[in-house]
């Protein structure tokens, strides 16, 4: 199951009890009947509770009644009433039993080895393969002397619906494969989330808007889905390093597969969970792992139409239900209010939760969520916790501000967010723009608590203002003496003078970080040239682009008195030098590499060169540990023509 769209409202789930009194035929008869109807409603786009509910759920089924035939069936019935003709699969679609920990997941591995010694087989965990669990839609896809066909979605594994007409729009599926062949080839529709961002900027996540859009009866959006093949049927093929190899050269996409041991398998999870999963492009819910070789998943067979040979290996929950106690409207440093839910503490990927975003107003409204509720938050990526959906309402939903909550002035709407643009007199605005300050130079010793003295004190309302302190002006807050007064003056004029770009990002302009003021001062060179550039020429600068070109523009507009008020003061930016060996080049690294970061993009810029924060059409060298590599950025690398160095080709270069 995947999480339920966050924009509506879900059912909260049932919770039987052992204790309530009714007989244990009943509670599972009523467990059954819960879960079959949430797995209807999930097979047919429209899903009534999260997946951390609906497990829930499962597990006290399989507690009370572990070999009852609901875990069985596969998928669900195609829905009564559709636009789609029903279609039978030639061959069933099957599922596979999941393990939800590193125990359960040896322990299949234990039987696995066990059922193989049966048949004289040697350890068949010494020759695992493991590929990605893409949380997406499953789909068979028939090509008939090489031209597509069918295409059938799952079902129940029996019978799915034929979106034949959809799938001929999707990425991925080729009209016509390389080779003119009659095969059947299984596969996951997903949406990537970068197709997501430009396309659907609305959803609450990938799997439901495929699933929503997969069954579009005029097909709209279709053209924003890919998808990725891991089987195939019609080819007897050894092994499942063969078959992904034999999907690739039909003109297939597949995802990451490589065959590897228990030993081996256990560390890609790890490596997985850890930091390759949130690096993908695509959102997946686990591993698969199953038997190397073909013969052997054979011989082992299936039990309750699952194969004995495979197995699901889930990532551990990253969302609990927890009660929503208190919304918190903050006011950022830009202006931007967000809302921060308060709730009451629950232990999530290691950390103890009590605040929540709740990304902005538009979301809150979204929801419909109010104080009272229960609610399922996450850690996504392990980070930052989000609340994604209202599991259970109070009744009441909450109700954006109309002032801000810290200078009383009223609230702007700007898009789905609000906004305080009381710069001059709201505490909140004048506080983070001095941090930004003090953070892009990278200060020592000025921490929070001394800017917000200074704040309060009426000392400081701009970073021009630093730049005026006596030692006895900060001697004289509380908990200060001239000693600290001197040194946190002398570390901020030590920093001076400061280079173009770190001048331009500490200005605090939404969208403008150091990267990008290095790529405007590395084409317009002067402060004078920046400012009296137009809109358009900013955008057409290599990694900036029209949106940061406008907020750029505009941003550097409204500050013109606050920047001639800082050269007033002697904070004259110093422009570098034009030219050196890699002037004109733009470079970009990423993924983990021998000598710092920090150290890399120094021989850059001290070479006249430019840093650019991704792949784009501007780049043209992306350094990674292997050019080789199938990553996003590689593989997005390529599609742009951008030259893939590793550490040593670029050290060569650079020399």
């Amino acid at each position: 199951m995947t999480k339920a769209s966050a924009a509506k409202k879900t059912t909260a789930p049932k919770k039987l009890t052992k204790s309530s009194g009714a007989k244990p035929g009943g509670k599972v008869t009523e467990l059954v009947a819960l879960l079959q109807k949430y797995k209807d409603a999930y097979y047919n786009d429209a899903p009534l509770v999260s997946d951390a509910a609906y497990d829930a759920l499962e597990d006290e089924l399989r507690e009370l009644a572990p070999d009852h035939a609901f875990f069985v069936t596969v998928g669900a019935p195609a829905a009564a009433v559709t636009s789609w003709e029903k279609a039978n699969h030639a061959i069933p679609m099957g599922s596979l039993n999941k393990a939800v920990s590193e125990e359960e997941f040896r322990q299949w591995a234990a039987r696995c080895d066990e059922l193989g010694k049966k048949d004289k087989l040697k350890a068949i965990t010494k020759d695992l393969f493991v590929t990605e669990k893409l949380d997406g839609l499953s789909l068979a896809v028939t090509y008939d002397k090489g031209k597509l066909a069918d295409a059938i979605t799952r079902g129940d594994g029996q019978i799915g619906e034929r979106i034949l007409a959809n799938a001929k729009r999707m990425k991925g599926v080729p009209p016509k494969l390389k080779k003119p062949v009659s095969i059947t080839v299984r596969g996951e529709i997903i949406l990537k989330l970068s197709d997501m961002k430009k396309a659907f900027p609305g959803a609450a996540n990938p799997r439901n808007q495929a699933s929503g859009t997969s069954k579009r009866f005029d097909g709209q959006g279709c053209e924003h889905l890919t998808v990725m093949f891991y089987d195939l049927d019609g080819e007897e093929l050894p092994t499942e390093t063969a078959k992904f190899k034999r999907l690739e050269e039909l003109g297939l996409i597949v995802p990451f597969g490589e065959p590897v041991d228990l030993e081996g398998a256990q560390k890609i999870h790890a490596d997985y969970a850890k930091s390759r999963r949130a690096k993908l492009d695509y959102e997946i819910d686990g591993l698969v792992i199953r038997a190397h070789d073909v013969r052997v998943q054979h011989m082992l067979g299936e039990l309750g139409n699952r194969p004995r040979a495979a197995i699901a290996y889930k990532f551990a929950s990253q969302a609990k239900v927890t009660k929503l106690l208190d919304i918190i409207w903050e006011t950022g440093s830009s202006g931007r209010v967000t809302p921060v839910a308060i709730v009451a503490p629950v232990q999530l990927a290691g950390a103890m939760v009590q605040r929540a975003s709740l990304h902005n107003a538009g979301n809150v409204a979204a929801l419909g969520i109010g104080i009272g509720d229960d609610v399922l938050i996450s850690r996504r990526n392990d980070v930052i916790p989000y609340v994604e959906e209202v599991v259970k309402s109070a009744g009441k939903a909450a109700k954006a501000p109309g002032n801000c909550g810290t200078c009383k002035s009223k609230l702007e709407k700007v898009g789905e967010y609000l906004s305080c643009r009381n710069y001059s007199e709201c505490q909140a605005l004048i506080e983070g723009r001095i941090e930004n300050w003090i953070d892009a130079l990278g200060v020592l010793e000025w921490g929070d608590k001394l800017i917000n003295q200074l704040v309060e004190a009426g000392l400081v309302c701009e970073p021009a203002d630093l730049y005026k302190l006596e030692p006895a002006q900060i001697a004289g807050l509380e908990r200060r003496g001239m000693i600290i007064a001197t040194k946190v003056l002398d570390n901020l004029k030590a920093q001076l003078p400061l280079s173009l770009p770190k001048f331009l990002a500490a200005l605090g302009i939404e969208n403008f970080g150091l990267q990008t003021a290095k790529a405007i001062a590395s084409k317009l060179e002067t402060l004078e040239k920046i400012q009296a550039a137009k809109e358009a020429e900013l955008a057409a600068i290599p990694g900036v682009g029209p949106a940061k070109g406008k907020a750029v523009f505009e941003g550097l507009q409204s500050r013109k008195a606050e920047i001639k008020r800082l050269l007033a003061v002697g904070v004259v930016p110093v422009t570098k030098a034009a030219g050196g060996p890699l002037a004109g080049k733009t470079f970009c690294f990423t993924g983990s590499l021998g000598r710092p970061r920090k150290e890399l993009e120094q021989m850059v810029e001290s070479r006249g060169g430019t840093l650019l924060s991704g792949v784009t059409k501007d780049l043209q060298f992306l350094v990674m540990a292997d050019p080789n590599s199938g990553s996003s950025k590689a593989e997005k690398a390529k599609k742009y023509g951008t030259q893939c160095l590793d550490e040593a080709q670029f050290m060569a270069l650079v020399s």
